[in-house]
């Protein structure tokens, strides 16, 4: 239970980050590119760590974290390479994080179905927000911008969408076993020998 308490309120932390790094260079786009890449890097390797905690937690439902083990795993690798090469990545950033944002958008968009089944009343608002991630990650491979101010507040804007995304599936299908919680039922049994046939 520990386990996945931590899992949960690491991820609903770093989602917390990513919603106020995209604010900041939604606000302040000239900030420096390199300054960026490393962020994103540090911030990219805690998140991989908190997603592959989560895959491994005894989470009931199982949605949040159910395809965490790759992608924490990507995201860390991603991490190490924004940190250690930050201006190889700079020219293409948008297309880094546009290619997450889309992947990670599609992988909650099936969340959101899965959680329908689960009767989740709020399976609709991660669909929305799964769609709108798509939408934004796919702008953000197309650079419909030429100014790099633009640019820059549109990965601010996909940053944001991409930290609210994963924070609105932790918050709504992350749910920690408790030993009176009615999902979970302990039983015992006992094997009784058959004397019919002796």
């Amino acid at each position: 239970m520990r386990f996945v308490r931590s899992a949960k309120a690491g991820f609903v932390l770093l989602s917390a980050a990513l919603i106020l790094g995209g604010g900041c260079l939604l606000i302040w786009p000239g900030v420096s590119a390199t300054a960026i890449c490393i962020a994103l890097g540090v911030v990219s390797v805690f998140y991989g760590i908190i997603r592959l905690l989560g895959y491994f937690s005894n989470d009931l439902y199982r949605l949040a974290f159910q395809f965490d083990l790759a992608v924490g795993l990507l995201t860390i690798i991603l991490g190490g390479v924004l940190i250690l090469h930050p201006r190889d990545v700079l020219s293409n950033l948008p297309i880094v994080i546009g290619l997450i944002l889309l992947v990670d958008s599609v992988l909650r968009l099936q969340t959101s179905i899965d959680a329908k089944h689960f009767g989740m009343e709020k399976w609709w608002a991660i669909l929305l927000v799964s769609i709108a991630g798509m939408a934004v990650g796919t702008s953000l491979l197309l650079r419909p911008f030429e100014s790099s101010r633009a640019l820059v507040r549109l990965m601010g804007a996909a940053l944001m969408l991409h930290g609210g995304e994963n924070l609105l599936v932790c918050l709504y299908t992350v749910k920690v076993p408790r030993r009176s919680d009615p999902d979970v039922i302990d039983a015992e049994y006992t094997v009784e020998e058959d004397d019919s046939n002796s």
